[in-house]
């Protein structure tokens, strides 16, 4: 069975099957590292168990020891590097108190040392059957393992507090993080031997090795598209989408086509029209005498249309009127001018006189025909108001 392309089942598929892979593979390194974890600490718990069930010392016979041992005396644990703290009085609040046991307390980080602790000196320890023996560079300290009420491990810091009987200021030794677990361990081993309450420690290490059993790390799921988490808009899309209602609304407001600009389109009172189709005289077509007199047009008024805001092209390059426009041309009965055109929008603004034409003469105000004899004037003459001649 051939797995399908994710590109063949669409992109949103496809981009869930990559989410998916991509978490089952991070998960699996996590459970990887875990499960190592958790192997290493089950190792280690089961050796405390065999040495709390059978470890009673060793001599070390030929072995360079920073103190010399007393006869019959056995090796629990060499610490080669620690230092030696002591408390700044004998009853302070925070300070780890005489515990036997080791539920806990097996673990600590590495961090400042607690308040109420100075260091005095560093150097290495040995604990033995019969004691714990500090060497350093300037003091040097043993406790007597049945002299002490029993060690106090601080559970955040490697620090370790030997408590003595008669209540005098506490001290003890801060060893490396990495060493702290086996150092507690071996203490508390051999202060159980000498006071006789080995069990203790037994029953305390069964406990932890059943607490890291249960807490053993389970394989993750398979994880598959329908998994995948609801995908949102991204912030660039939201900014590309403002920007482009932002042009929307700026290419709107600027072209007048926006509600709240339309209404300064709309032309003020006394403002000028348009000019409507002027009159062209036709040449071409002559009139027949025993044609019946025509009526003249009627005028056609028309509502003046708004100025748009665009500017207008000039009036010589403006296209020729369509010519639905226009009046058929009407002949004048018993003449032989040629038949007018009427305009149903007469002009509203003058224009320059054509050659040929009087500029004294006035055109009639309806724009019907002039009586017979009389020159037919044109459209688009401009009376003069001083030296206008009355009509004959």
């Amino acid at each position: 069975m051939t797995a399908r392309q994710p590109g063949a089942v669409g992109p949103h598929l496809g981009r869930r099957l990559a989410w998916a892979r991509r978490e089952n593979e991070r998960r699996r390194r996590a459970y990887e590292t875990a499960a190592r974890a958790w192997r290493r600490r089950a190792e280690h718990l089961d050796r405390l168990r065999i040495e709390a069930d059978a470890f009673h010392g060793c001599a070390l016979p030929g072995t360079a020891l920073p103190v010399p041992l007393h006869d019959g005396e056995v090796v629990y644990r060499i610490l080669p590097a620690v230092e030696l703290v002591e408390a700044t009085a004998r009853h302070l609040p925070g300070l780890p108190v005489p515990d036997p046991g080791l539920a806990g307390r097996l673990d600590s980080t590495e961090g400042p040392l607690p308040a109420g602790l100075r260091v005095v000196d560093s150097g290495a320890a040995v604990v033995t059957d019969r004691r714990v023996a500090f060497v350093g560079r300037e003091a040097r300290r043993d406790w007597s393992l049945r002299d002490l009420r029993g060690p106090g491990h601080h559970p955040d810091r490697p620090v370790t507090l030997l408590h003595h009987a008669d209540g005098g200021t506490p001290s003890g030794l801060r060893m490396p993080a990495a060493g702290a677990p086996n150092a507690r361990f071996y203490l508390t081993l051999a202060h159980a031997d000498a006071a006789g309450a080995r069990e203790v420690v037994v029953a305390d290490v069964e406990a932890l090795v059943a607490a890291h059993r249960a807490a053993r790390p389970r394989p993750p799921r398979p994880l598959g598209p329908a998994d995948a988490p609801v995908e949102r808009t991204r912030p660039q899309r939201l900014v590309a989408a403002g920007v482009a209602a932002a042009a929307v609304l700026l290419g709107a407001t600027s072209a007048g086509t926006w509600p709240a600009t339309a209404e300064s389109t709309r032309p003020t009172a006394g403002a000028a029209s348009a000019p409507g189709p002027t009159v062209v005289p036709r040449p071409d077509v002559t009139a027949r005498p025993d044609a019946p007199p025509a009526q003249p047009p009627a005028s056609v008024s028309r509502r003046p249309r708004p100025t748009p805001a665009v500017p207008r092209p000039d009036r010589a390059s403006a296209p020729p009127t369509s010519p639905a426009g226009r009046v058929p041309a009407v002949p004048l009965a018993g003449t032989d001018d040629p038949p007018v055109t009427a305009s149903p929008n007469p002009p509203t603004a003058p224009a320059e006189p054509s050659p040929g034409t009087s500029p004294t003469s006035e055109p009639s105000p309806t724009g019907s025909p002039s009586p017979p004899g009389e020159p037919t004037p044109s459209a688009t003459s401009v009376p003069s108001p001083t030296t206008a001649a009355p009509p004959a």
